[in-house]
């Protein structure tokens, strides 16, 4: 490397990095959000059972007080454990038994007019030819085995990862929400299901926050709240209006949500062992000032006067031409400078 320029390098490199500084300052000023909190939480308790190790999915009962169902993830057995939310004790198992079918990937549990609905419908690898839903009546606790009614889902675009369902409190179609690390997509399935026969889910225009892992209806069914790692997107049900974002505290890996009886609080778990379930205060008639960040939102932007929105990677871009720039007036001064 040339001697002369590689004292300027150094020099020209301070610009470059104070550029940059100066552009992420005036992005911080463009932008004028704080920094989100999370969301206030008590921990309720721990699901200290040693047969609870990936729980991945969450319903609670609105006939058994303090009742809730959670299912592990995939690689484990077809049992639904009936837990004390007070505690985290398991009070009650039921196992499912399919005659022709056995459970892959459970990701999803929810709870409607007595009926808790098991989703079967994980697919990191997006090849499955065999997802479905699983219906049964609610155990409650104690000790059962059942055998589950089963619907065949398949999708109209081909198969997908879908680790979240939201079923409607009334006779209505339910969504199977996709889960994917830059957002998924809402699909929709038949109001009325066949267990003889496929049922066919068709893709909307509703779209979800990156790594989507469950979703819940509220009771009057007037929202939605959909969860990622670490967001709850509180969504109208009808238009998919973003009410408001939650960002929920940090969790292993943050798999499951559900309202909870009074409407007034929602329960997040985790997967791990002894992972502990939390409790949110929740208000459906509050609004955020400002949507929170989340991690579907690949960049930040700052708007110019005419209202075009100016990307990060276009500003240091910009910067790395301004630092250039200045490099090459410094060299041309220093050059044309007597020995």
């Amino acid at each position: 490397m040339n001697p002369r320029f590689r004292r300027l390098l150094i020099p020209g490199l301070l610009v470059a990095l104070l550029v940059v500084v100066l552009v992420a300052a005036m992005v911080g000023r463009a932008d004028g959000a704080e920094p989100a909190e999370p969301v206030d939480f008590t921990v309720v308790s721990r699901m200290n059972d040693v047969r609870i190790t990936e729980s991945s999915g969450l319903a609670v009962s609105t006939e058994h007080e303090d009742l809730a169902y959670t299912i592990n993830d995939s690689g484990n057995t077809a049992t639904i454990f009936a837990i004390r939310i007070s505690t985290g004790e398991v009070v009650g198992t039921t196992s499912v038994r399919d005659p022709d079918w056995n459970w892959l990937d459970t990701e999803a549990l929810a709870l409607r007019g007595g009926t808790l609905w098991v989703a079967d419908t994980g697919d990191n690898v997006q090849q499955r030819a065999d997802a479905a839903l699983y219906a049964l009546d609610e155990p409650g606790p104690g000790n059962h085995t059942v055998v589950p009614r089963r619907y065949a889902v398949t999708y109209e675009e081909g198969p997908q990862n879908v680790e979240a369902i939201a079923v409607p409190p009334r006779s209505g179609r339910i969504l199977l929400l996709s889960k994917l690390s830059a957002g998924g997509v809402v699909h929709r399935l038949p109001a009325k299901l066949r267990e003889n026969g496929t049922n066919v889910a068709t893709p909307t225009s509703r779209e979800t926050p990156a790594f989507t892992s469950d979703a819940t209806y509220t009771a009057d069914g007037r929202q939605v709240l959909v969860r990622s790692y670490t967001v709850a997107e509180v969504r109208d049900a009808e238009s998919w209006d973003l009410i408001r974002t939650d960002v929920l505290p940090d969790q292993p890996l943050g798999e499951t949500i559900a309202l909870e009886p009074s409407g007034r609080s929602y329960l997040v778990g985790s997967e791990g062992l002894n992972s502990a379930l939390l409790r949110v205060a929740f208000d459906a008639d509050a609004t955020s000032p400002s949507p929170a960040p989340t991690e579907a939102s690949p960049s930040t932007g700052v708007q110019d006067e005419e209202g075009t929105g100016m990307s990060i990677g276009t500003l240091g871009l910009l910067a790395g031409f301004i630092a250039l720039v200045v490099v090459g007036i410094t060299i041309a001064r220093r050059r044309s400078r007597p020995s």
